[in-house]
């Protein structure tokens, strides 16, 4: 007769393998019913858990794998230096993949990974995770005893070690920057809020507007689409002295602002201020260099990476870790 296994529970008592090895090791997480009911039917099939081989799968495999939207945005390039660093240090080989803004190559992803050939999982997620249902994709690899860590664009109800930067501050720092240089029209091109990040940072830019008496005009909110509508909205507004003042989220769209407003024949920042988002060389260099915001990008990654290889070493599944990273300004002279 075959030896029981975890599958077997969870066929007979339908809960899933990972609800399964949590209620079998007291997690604070599972309810004492639940509990009682797994190992009851534990004990009925005379099941044992096979402690050695799981420990041996997690000191044999030294391979993480980390999946960033693009590997063109010199913010995820930051994250993944910080991160392949000390992942080296701890001796762990770091393998990278790119969703490439595509939820559905992101599953494909997923997918590939159940093989047990990672010991665990650093993602930020494609732009529209949801239309694939990826966040079941991820609970499948948890139920194959693969941690999972979310950084930067997290999904809130899942459970799994989360590193973000905390957006809702920065666009207030932004704006309270701009206000202080006696700018009082100021317009934010950012992707649309209905992401969590997007949310996060048109909350902080309109609490920082109200906080100083200036009230939100949503004419001034301009979504990150395509760059033709981006240029056509800020010249429209530039042209009509509706705006002092731009919050960009993305780099190169800064960069092609200020040429915009300085081929009209605007000046920056006397008419109008320019301030961008994951500061870099690009920044520094062009003419003039332009205000923006560090993300600390490589400590991200240090960070991030850290705290996976603690989880896969340890799993202690009960209290997972949400690290809010703070960003900073780099003030030059396009504000």
């Amino acid at each position: 007769m075959a030896k029981p296994t975890i599958i077997d529970i969870s066929k007979a008592t339908g809960f899933s393998k990972s609800t399964i090895s949590k209620a079998l090791n007291d997690s604070k997480e599972i309810s004492r019913r639940t509990k009682e009911k797994i190992k009851n039917y534990a004990r009925k099939i005379n099941y044992k858990p096979n402690f050695y081989a799981s420990h041996m799968r997690k000191k044999l495999i030294k391979n993480v794998a980390v999946i960033i939207p693009d590997i063109l945005n010199f913010y995820f390039a930051k994250v993944l230096k910080g991160a392949q660093q000390e992942f080296f240090n701890k001796g762990y080989d770091m393998m990278c993949f790119f969703n490439d803004e595509s939820a559905s190559k992101e599953k494909n992803i997923l997918d590939k990974l159940k093989n047990g050939s990672v010991a665990g999982l650093m993602i930020s997620q494609a732009k529209n995770p949801f239309s694939e249902n990826i966040t079941k994709k991820l609970k499948q690899l948890q139920d194959y005893d693969i941690p999972i860590l979310m950084f930067d664009r997290i999904v809130n109800d899942f459970k799994c070690d989360k590193v973000f930067i905390d957006d809702f501050q920065t666009t207030y720092d932004c704006v309270k920057h701009l206000v202080s240089r006696g700018k009082r029209k100021i317009s934010l091109v950012s992707p649309i809020y209905d992401t969590l990040i997007g949310e996060k940072r048109f909350e902080g830019y309109k609490n920082a507007l109200k906080s100083e008496n200036i009230e939100f005009n949503p004419e001034l909110y301009i979504p990150l689409t395509s760059g033709d509508t981006i240029q056509s909205e800020i010249t429209k507004l530039a042209l009509s002295k509706k705006i002092d003042a731009i919050i960009c989220i993305e780099q190169h769209t800064t960069v092609a602002i200020q040429s915009l407003l300085l081929n009209i024949g605007f000046k920056i920042p006397e008419e109008i201020a320019i301030l961008g988002f994951t500061d870099g060389p690009l920044f520094k260099y062009t003419k003039p260099s332009i205000t923006s915001v560090d993300q600390h990008g490589e400590y991200v990654g240090k960070l991030s990476a850290k705290i996976l290889i603690e989880r896969i070493e340890r799993n202690n599944s009960d209290d997972y870790v949400e690290e809010k990273v703070p960003t900073s300004l780099n003030i030059r002279k396009s504000t």
